[in-house]
């Protein structure tokens, strides 16, 4: 009798114990994203699972649309947004180190036609010849 009273002890314990540090914690994640979500405003930046940063323009119930760069908006399902954009999570470029960046990388184009080459109609398109033989295939 003793075996099984610690053996049923010992489940139970386990049971408690994966509680408290699996499920506990996760329905703790989920009720604060879900309090995030709900607290999303138009205007707020945020960021997608795919590390995109954008602004919100509008929310659903199961959408948003945010604008990513100016004039340019992307329509995404709720559940792709992470999280708020903190200060921490972006860079701080000003608009002047930008344009002094795309200065120093600009190519410009010499206006110069350039000839396309294409394949000559007459040529065969096999691979295996012009005749077709594929003997020295093994």
């Amino acid at each position: 009798m003793s075996q099984q009273s610690s053996t049923l002890i010992l489940v139970l314990l386990m049971v408690v114990a994966f509680y408290f540090l699996i499920l506990r914690p996760q329905k703790k994640r989920q009720q604060a994203m879900q309090k995030v979500m709900r607290e999303l405003e138009p205007g707020d930046r945020v960021l997608l699972g795919s590390g995109l940063f954008g602004t919100l323009v509008s929310i659903g119930d199961k959408q948003a649309v945010m604008e990513i760069s100016p004039g340019v908006e992307l329509t995404v399902l709720k559940q792709a947004i992470v999280r708020r954009a903190t200060e921490a999570d972006e860079d701080s470029v000003t608009e002047d180190e930008v344009g002094d960046e795309l200065e120093a990388t600009a190519t410009y184009d010499t206006g110069d036609v350039q000839p396309v080459v294409r394949a000559d109609a007459d040529a065969p398109t096999s691979t295996y010849g012009t005749d077709g033989d594929r003997s020295n295939l093994r």
